[in-house]
């Protein structure tokens, strides 16, 4: 487009023109007719497939006779408004306290003001980059910019908004890298088994039953002893189905996914039984780890006390299993442990995942054990772990490909050619004999499992 025609709209296709904008780009604008009749603009961020879509989504709703009226003076702190009154406050206390923050300390601060149809998807990126400068994570950016995509589709939904959502338009480059989070704390060699030694009751079985199914502290302190079956040592079996919230509330956990049905190995079937017996409350609908008074532990106390038995726990000759939690300054005083230094509870969760995984068992598989949403999660959150087994994997086929035979030949175990045939009928019958060993050792394993409910 010429200078002469700056400003001015060329047809592109149906409904779709373009123009250049006072600084020299090139922007797009849909035209169409409201409810009542009146010619519309609309200026589209995105290029040509953000001003199709757009257009299509527009034609359509009027196909549909639905209302198609522009609010161009609308706001984002009275779409934010709407959308936290409407639909967040259905929600569950502790989501609407996540969607509550990210309005409030980062959205509103920077967008309050502004007209929806001026954030343009510049603005989006732009704050990517902001919230990375302060330091926060990638997954909490990502929250940040679900909540904020969300309150732009409630207001085209709701609202009479027209546009489309900026965040949608965002570069894959320009959007946060959950996949590159740091690796996570997990348990190493024997501290996890010198961690739950440690530990007093009811912490023990707590931090046991963690670290064997993977579950939450919250799906954990849900537990009654109705949703446990461990009356049979060699098919019990725990059902996950509801969650204590940060209140002591017990409450169906959100989605299906997340309600499942978690084997267990028999060491932690009679440790829950004995935790059973030794317990002041009984009852079916009495929670598995309570308080002397019968309510659910608060997460706060567990974290504690998962930090007693850390400090407390020790090696096989008195040597401490961290460290760290014991080192004092010159004025004898602890020093601060640096974070991430030490698991936390959520590192049963991880543990229990990344063995999984190391021992081959599928993203599905891991999936479901974890109650995450679909595979695709999972996927996301342990993508190292998953690369690194498939990784160790391939090259551990590549190098039995390439060096076995040789190996084999030079520790004498594969047989040379001339004597092959001599041996031939007692390589056979010793074959029988070791396959039916064999067999007869998979029958013992399905029935010997570790403290991590795999079998040996």
């Amino acid at each position: 487009m010429s200078k002469a025609n700056a400003g001015r709209r060329e047809r592109v296709e149906r409904n779709i023109y373009e123009r250049t904008s006072a600084d020299g780009r090139t922007v797009y604008e849909v035209g169409y007719r409201d409810t009542a009749g009146r010619q519309r603009w609309r200026t589209i961020e995105g290029g040509i497939r953000a001003a199709r879509a757009a257009r299509d989504d527009l034609l359509a709703r009027r196909g549909r006779g639905e209302r198609v009226q522009p609010n161009p003076r609308l706001r984002f702190e009275q779409a934010a408004d709407a959308w936290l009154t409407e639909q967040v406050a259905a929600l569950r206390p502790a989501t609407q306290a996540i969607y509550r923050n990210a309005i409030d300390q980062h959205l509103n601060p920077r967008w309050s003001r502004r007209r929806l149809e001026a954030i343009s998807v510049d603005d989006a990126a732009r704050l990517v980059r902001e919230l990375r400068a302060e330091g926060k994570s990638e997954w909490t950016i990502s929250g940040i910019l679900k909540a904020a995509n969300r309150v732009f589709k409630f207001a085209k939904r709701r609202l009479g908004w027209v546009g489309e959502s900026p965040v949608t338009a965002l570069d894959s480059s320009e959007r946060p890298s959950t996949g590159d989070t740091a690796r996570r704390r997990i348990y190493r060699g024997d501290e996890l088994g010198q961690t739950i030694a440690a530990a007093k009751e009811p912490y023990k079985s707590l931090f046991a039953l963690a670290s064997v199914t993977g579950a939450r502290l919250s799906e954990c302190l849900g537990l009654t002893w109705e949703d446990l079956s461990i009356d049979d040592l060699e098919a019990s079996e725990i059902r996950f189905e509801f969650q204590v919230d940060r209140k002591g509330k017990r409450q169906p956990l959100k989605t299906s996914e997340s309600r499942r049905t978690v084997e267990i190995p028999r060491q932690l079937a009679v440790m829950l039984n004995q935790h059973l017996l030794a317990s002041k409350y009984k009852r079916p609908i009495d929670f598995v780890f309570a308080t002397s008074t019968g309510r659910a532990l608060e997460q706060r106390n567990v974290a504690r006390s998962l930090r007693r038995a850390q400090k407390a726990a020790t090696d096989d000759v008195g040597n401490p299993t961290f460290p760290v939690l014991r080192e004092v300054d010159a004025d004898e005083k602890l020093v601060e442990v640096p974070r991430g230094a030490v698991p936390n509870f959520h590192s049963f969760r991880h543990s229990a995942a990344s063995e999984a995984i190391a021992q081959g068992d599928s993203a599905e598989e891991v999936s479901w054990q974890l109650g995450h949403r679909n595979s695709t999660v999972t996927r996301a959150v342990y993508v190292q772990e998953i690369k690194s087994a498939e990784r160790k994997a391939h090259r551990r086929a590549s190098m039995e490909a390439r060096y076995g035979s040789v190996l084999e030949a030079a520790d004498g175990s594969k047989p040379a050619a001339d004597d092959a045939e001599a041996g031939g009928e007692e390589a056979a019958l010793q074959g029988k004999g070791n396959k039916a060993q064999e067999t007869a050792a998979r029958g013992r394993n399905l029935h010997e499992c570790d403290g991590h409910g795999n079998p040996v």
